[in-house]
C-alpha cells in the first residue's frame, strides 16, 4: 500500500472536480471498484475528501454525512457508489490506538425528542470548547466526591442560595460583603483581627445576658454631649 499525502488529496479532489464534464472520466474511474458495496482501506484524509485502496487500486472517495465515526488513515470502510461518486459510509475496523470521533463539518445536535440523553465513561469524560459551554435546565443535580472550580471571574445572579455544610472556609486577599440586610445566628461566635478593626454605624446597640468585658492598654470613651454610667453599683480604679 502506498500512502498518499494529504495535499495529494486536495490536489486529486481538485482534478476530480475540473473534470465533472468529461463524464467518461468520472465513469471510468468508478468502473474500476466492480461494487455498489464494499470494503476498503483508508490510505489519506482532507476535510470530507479521502483517498482509500481496494484491490491495489487507489481511489478518490467523499466521507458521507451519515458516516458517524471519523475515518483515520488505515481504517478499513465500507463504501458505496452514488451519482458517479464513491462514498465512505461508515467504519468497518480499525487496528490503530486512535480514539474513535464523532466529526462533523457543520452545527451537531444531539437531540431526544421523547426520552433521555445519558453520556456514560468507565473513565473520564471531558468537554471542551472554544469560546462558550452552556448547560440549562429547570434542574441540575451534581453529585460528586470531590468538585473543583478554577476561575478567573465567578458571577453568580439569582434569588436565594442556600448552603448546608459542615465545615466551610473562605480565604482571599479582599473579602467585601453588600447588603441590605444581614443576619448571623451562631451559638459561638470567635474573631481574631490581627491588625485594626473599625465599625461605623449610625447606631450601635450592644447587650449581653451576661459579662460584657472591654479590656485595653489604653481605652478611650468620648461622645460630643453626654456620657451615661448607669448600675447599682460603679466600681472606678
Amino acid at each position: 500500500m502506498t500512502a498518499v499525502p494529504v495535499g495529494a488529496v486536495r490536489g486529486a479532489r481538485a482534478e476530480t472536480m475540473s473534470r465533472v464534464g468529461d463524464t467518461c472520466d468520472v465513469a471510468t474511474d468508478v468502473a474500476t471498484w466492480h461494487a455498489d458495496a464494499a470494503s476498503a482501506v483508508v490510505v489519506a484524509l482532507d476535510g470530507r475528501d479521502a483517498f482509500v485502496t481496494r484491490n491495489g487500486i487507489e481511489h478518490a472517495a467523499r466521507i458521507a454525512i451519515g458516516c458517524l465515526i471519523r475515518p483515520e488513515p488505515g481504517d478499513r470502510v465500507l463504501t458505496s457508489t452514488a451519482d458517479g461518486v464513491i462514498w465512505i459510509t461508515a467504519v468497518l475496523d480499525r487496528h490503530s490506538d486512535m480514539p474513535l470521533r464523532l466529526w462533523a463539518e457543520a452545527n451537531l445536535e444531539i437531540v431526544s425528542a421523547r426520552g433521555d440523553v445519558s453520556l456514560t465513561a468507565a473513565g473520564a469524560v471531558d468537554i471542551g470548547a472554544g469560546s462558550r459551554a452552556r448547560v440549562a435546565a429547570p434542574e441540575i443535580n451534581l453529585h460528586a466526591g470531590v468538585a473543583r472550580f478554577v476561575l478567573d471571574e465567578l458571577t453568580q445572579v439569582g434569588r436565594r442560595i442556600n448552603c448546608y455544610v459542615t465545615t466551610m472556609r473562605s480565604i482571599g486577599e479582599v473579602i467585601e460583603t453588600f447588603a441590605e440586610h444581614v443576619l448571623t445566628r451562631a451559638k459561638r461566635s470567635s474573631r481574631f483581627i490581627e491588625a485594626s478593626d473599625q465599625m461605623r454605624a449610625g447606631d450601635i446597640d450592644h447587650r449581653a445576658e451576661g459579662t460584657l468585658q472591654l479590656q485595653a492598654e489604653v481605652a478611650l470613651v468620648t461622645a460630643d454631649t453626654v456620657v451615661r454610667m448607669d448600675a447599682a453599683q460603679i466600681h472606678m480604679g
